[in-house]
């Protein structure tokens, strides 16, 4: 056999080895995926934080990934504080343009969820700065969620019922859930309840 043969015959067997290696890697980060998903849902919490440290996930996730996803747990946990330190953390750090928007917006409703008004109202500065045309909806939500949550306010009330017959399930009861909300800042507490029952209703539907 030619030696420009036997290399070309090298060649080929290599990029079929590196592409059953690829494959393998890409089956095995998806089972990971959803075996670290699946322990937060469960919370199963040692099990998670042992897996997501462990050498494979290591070498398998970036460390920004893995780090984000301690965050969700320690949402899903009610571990504030150590939710609040992992944040502090992503958002110290250099991310692309994506990255960061997504986390503005994230650390939003952390901050928004565990009544940290001047927190918030820092990530709101930053989210109304991205491009309008790719972030305006997250935008829009963002005010209002700032409006009703930090500044009190009920203006949203009239659009929200409005909204309402359109919606169903999970969806439903956060809206639900808001108009409780703006009727407890405007002071009528019959309402407040009223959307409040209905809204745990619809969110356990889910």
């Amino acid at each position: 056999m030619e030696p420009l043969q036997i290399l070309t015959i090298v060649t080929i067997v290599m990029f079929v080895v590196l592409a059953i290696i690829s494959i393998a890697i890409a089956i095995n980060k998806r089972r990971a995926f959803a075996k670290l998903t699946m322990l937060v849902e469960e919370r199963k919490f040692d099990e998670f934080f042992r897996l997501i440290d462990a050498p494979f996930t290591r070498l398998t996730f970036p460390d920004y990934n893995r780090t984000y996803f301690k965050l969700n747990a320690y949402m899903v946990k009610g571990d504030d504080k150590a939710a609040l330190e992992v944040l502090d953390d992503l958002l110290s750090r250099k991310t692309s343009a994506e990255q960061r928007a997504d986390l503005i917006i994230k650390a939003f409703n952390v901050y928004i969820s565990l009544n940290k008004g001047k927190k918030a109202k820092a990530m709101l500065k930053e989210i109304e700065q991205l491009d309008p045309s790719k972030y305006k909806s997250a935008q829009d939500d963002c005010r209002m969620m700032y409006d009703i949550a930090v500044l009190k306010k009920y203006n949203y009330i009239e659009l929200m019922e409005s909204a309402l017959e359109k919606k169903s399930g999970p969806a439903r009861g956060q809206l639900e859930y808001l108009l409780a909300l703006q009727y407890q800042n405007k002071g009528n507490m019959e309402k407040r309840d009223e959307y409040l029952k209905r809204s745990v209703s619809r969110i356990n539907e889910g």
